[in-house]
């Protein structure tokens, strides 16, 4: 029995054992690839700097189309690969140029909107005082798109409404909201009361319901979500509820004095005398020629004109606010004779019912 053994153990170790199973050495090529996404650590490789680029684009165009602000977190967010929000200026005049040649449009920035009632005013010393020291207050936080199309090609054939709904809605609140911007522009000081404004809506018959049977106070209020006006409720000290609009940042980029001009030229047309000096007279003095001359540097070096142009709206705001208050006295006194007018043709319009 043990020489059986043995010789069973011996013809067991002589017999051949099944090959073991071995890993594949990879390829050169393989390696290659490897050690290269190695190197990349956590980012995409996709991630390159036109490919950010183009991702601002598409970003842009989508954020203008539903008329939001493209803000600066969202472009640190959505484009910018993580870590490197220090590219954001060289992806950011890249893109500009692409928008510039391909589109004809560029990124303007939105001027911050201004500080009007009490509480607003102390908010912003508060935040003024712990923010001393920071070098990047200045810095614009949120763009929209405008057209760099010289003035002799900004035309509805050009420039049409969306299509999307329809292009006659779209036309026609596109023509409420100028009206509308106009309207407070050249109110005293900037700022329109409700019932001023709920009285020149009246005169056009849209003091109800507007463009497409909407009511008036729905599309208010996309007014308002979009950035075109800001609605400002401040208690007096009587108790009472004051409503006043102004003009949001998005009006003052999209419209601004340009286009309230344009509106009273088309209301008015040339039957009026003195027009011109008047409107300049309204919207504040050197306007025209301010207009002009972004005119003449429209779409040169709009890359970082962006950031100066919200600054220089800010510092247009006051000096339009110390003309307003000049003419303050006469102002209120055409108010009034309008007024009057429209009572007297309210009750005449009375007498005749009856």
């Amino acid at each position: 029995m043990p020489t059986i053994n043995r010789k069973r153990r011996a013809q067991a170790e002589a017999s051949p054992s099944p090959p073991a199973r071995r890993r594949r050495s990879p390829s050169a090529s393989e390696a290659s690839s490897a050690g290269s996404n190695d190197d990349n650590g956590d980012s995409n490789p996709g991630r390159t700097h036109d490919q950010m680029v183009k991702k601002l684009v598409r970003l842009a165009l989508v954020s203008e189309y539903a008329r939001q602000p493209l803000r600066r977190t969202d472009i640190n967010a959505k484009v910018l690969a993580p870590g490197s929000t220090r590219t954001f200026k060289l992806v950011f005049e890249s893109a500009q140029m692409v928008l510039r040649h391909t589109f004809g449009m560029t990124l303007t920035a939105l001027p911050l909107r201004e500080k009007i009632t009490v509480a607003q005013k102390r908010a912003a010393q508060r935040m003024t005082g712990n923010s001393q020291g920071n070098s990047h207050s200045g810095t614009p936080t949120a763009y929209i798109l405008t057209s760099t199309l010289p003035l002799s090609m900004r035309t509805p054939a050009i420039l049409s409404p969306q299509k999307i709904p329809s292009v006659g809605p779209e036309a026609s609140y596109v023509g409420l909201y100028t009206f509308v911007v106009s309207v407070i522009y050249l109110s005293e000081g900037g700022r329109c009361s409700e019932g001023r404004l709920e009285r020149a809506l009246k005169k056009v018959a849209a003091n109800d319901y507007g463009p497409g049977g909407e009511k008036m106070d729905k599309l208010l209020k996309r007014m308002e979500k979009e950035g075109y006006i800001v609605k400002i409720r401040e208690r007096e000290a009587g108790g009472e509820e004051s409503v006043e609009f102004v003009v949001g940042p998005r009006g003052k980029v999209e419209v601004g004095e340009r286009g309230v001009a344009g509106c009273v030229r088309e209301v008015y047309g040339d039957g009026v005398t003195g027009l011109e000096k008047r409107l300049e007279r309204s919207l504040g003095a050197g306007t025209f020629k301010k207009l002009e001359e972004r005119v003449v540097n429209d779409g040169e070096g709009e890359g970082e004109e962006g950031e100066g142009e919200g600054e220089a709206e800010e510092e247009q705001g006051p000096a339009r606010r110390r003309t307003s208050a000049r003419r303050s006295g006469r102002r209120a006194q055409e108010e009034d004779e309008d007024d009057q007018d429209e009572e007297d043709g309210d009750d005449e319009g009375d007498e005749e019912d009856v």
